[in-house]
């Protein structure tokens, strides 16, 4: 099972997403099902999911990491080697959150997507950081170093109760599509307007909203030096994308990959301006929810031995007592049944019964019930647990009632009154059945 849903904090939807499309084009973004392209091998599918169930999340905006286009060019979102070493079962269901609360947003790595093939600021490869100094959450430098900036928001493993660490893209060639500011602020450009025959389709060449894609790294494992962790403001993504004087050898990038999980292409709607309300994105898989963690996940003193602890409540939908402002609304559901009464319901048990039922009265009332005129023709007192009284349609003399309309008058003390019409049609004694 498979499910994606966009929840937005009012109406205004400002942010979309580059939806995959199948065939040979730079839309073609999600390579989930069994399709060998001979002639533009790039375009082939990729293993792990041959009914396509992943190009359905959040209408083909989200993916897996493992399915995600990973060419050397034309705006693929992800790393072009290991994916064999990231594994499809380390999936979990996710919330990212995207709101203008700056206490929420978290640090994290600014990747370089820009294609290997074009220059880039500081010629950083693909997938290495950004070679651009650190930002604070204004977008101005903090000094504290190179290739770190803030989503606006978070992501949560909704398995586990885990924050997530992340990190988000900037295509550091399109400087004109806010590729350069380390800042993440898609715009709303899918393709620019210069016609490109290499990419053997009749797009143009993509700019999917200056290349602000969104990472959301698992936390799949506790070694130290080869697993990315619970969120740590993203220090190991970053010790690990800065060896080497910010030329990491593909090692150190594997260990980061590897553990990547969820992968979102976003653009800002047409029209749009960032923030206008808080954005929730639930991506989801059916996974049981955490029954042990590994050493790593606990706390020196936890509230249930470090195993995952949850609450609920039933207050919207638990029984009420001894309330009577909901006394008084249960007034409403008082009924005589069947209404109207056409010479036998479902009550009788022989051919001399003549019976209809008051149901949902409160323990304590008084039943009156009188012609459309005033009279009174029968009046019950009760005082019971049980919700309905039974009328034989016969008066206080015992005689049976005529056909006609008949007001009931229900008096509950403390509660109030409710009054309902009642129309019967009586039926004759038929002397010769006996």
């Amino acid at each position: 099972y498979l499910d994606g849903r966009l929840n937005y904090g009012g109406i205004s939807l400002w942010l979309t997403g580059i939806g995959d499309i199948d065939g040979a084009t730079p839309l073609n973004w999600i390579r989930s099902g069994t399709l060998s392209n001979t002639g533009w091998p790039s375009q082939s599918d990729y293993s792990g999911d041959d009914k396509q169930v992943y190009e359905t999340v959040l209408n083909g905006t989200w993916a897996p990491w493992k399915l995600a286009s990973h060419a050397d060019s034309v705006m693929s979102p992800t790393w072009s080697k290991f994916k064999s070493l990231n594994d499809l079962d380390n999936l979990a269901s996710v919330d990212v959150s995207i709101t203008s609360n700056k206490d929420l947003w978290t640090r994290c790595p600014v990747l370089e997507v820009g294609d290997d093939i074009v220059p880039t600021v500081g010629d950083a490869e693909r997938f290495n950081l950004r070679m651009s100094p650190s930002v604070d959450k204004e977008g101005v430098s903090d000094g504290s170093g190179t290739g770190m900036g803030w989503f606006p928001g978070y992501a949560v493993n909704v398995e586990t109760g885990e924050r997530l660490n992340m990190a988000f893209g900037e295509n550091s060639w399109l400087s004109q599509s806010n590729g350069t500011d380390m800042i993440w602020n898609p715009t709303d450009e899918v393709f620019d307007g210069n016609f490109d025959p290499d990419l053997f389709s009749p797009f143009v060449n993509p700019i999917f909203g200056g290349g602000h894609y969104i990472y959301v790294f698992g936390h799949n494992g506790d070694e130290v030096d080869d697993d990315v962790p619970a969120y740590d403001e993203g220090a190991f993504i970053y010790s690990k994308l800065s060896e080497n004087s910010f030329d990491p050898g593909d090692p150190a990038k594997r260990r980061v990959f590897k553990d990547a999980m969820w992968v979102g292409v976003p653009i800002l709607a047409q029209n749009g301006s960032m923030f206008e309300n808080i954005v929730t994105m639930e991506l989801r898989v059916t996974k049981p929810y955490r029954q042990n963690f590994s050493p790593g996940w606990s706390v020196a003193q936890p509230e249930n031995n470090n195993l995952p602890m949850y609450t609920f409540s039933t207050g919207d939908f638990s029984t009420v007592r001894n309330d009577n402002t909901t006394a008084v609304d249960a007034l409403d559901l008082i009924k005589a049944v069947p209404n109207p009464y056409y010479a036998n319901s479902g009550y009788e048990e022989t051919q001399l019964d003549n019976l209809i039922k008051i149901i949902n009265l409160p323990e304590e009332c008084t039943i009156s019930i009188y012609t459309v005129n005033g009279i009174l023709v029968r009046k019950f007192k009760k005082d019971s647990p049980i919700t309905s009284l039974d009328w034989d349609l016969k008066n206080h003399q015992n005689i049976p009632v005529a056909s006609g309309l008949y007001i009931i008058h229900i008096d509950a003390p403390d509660i109030g009154e409710k009054i309902i019409k009642w129309f019967g049609t009586i039926r004759q004694l038929d002397l010769d059945s006996f």
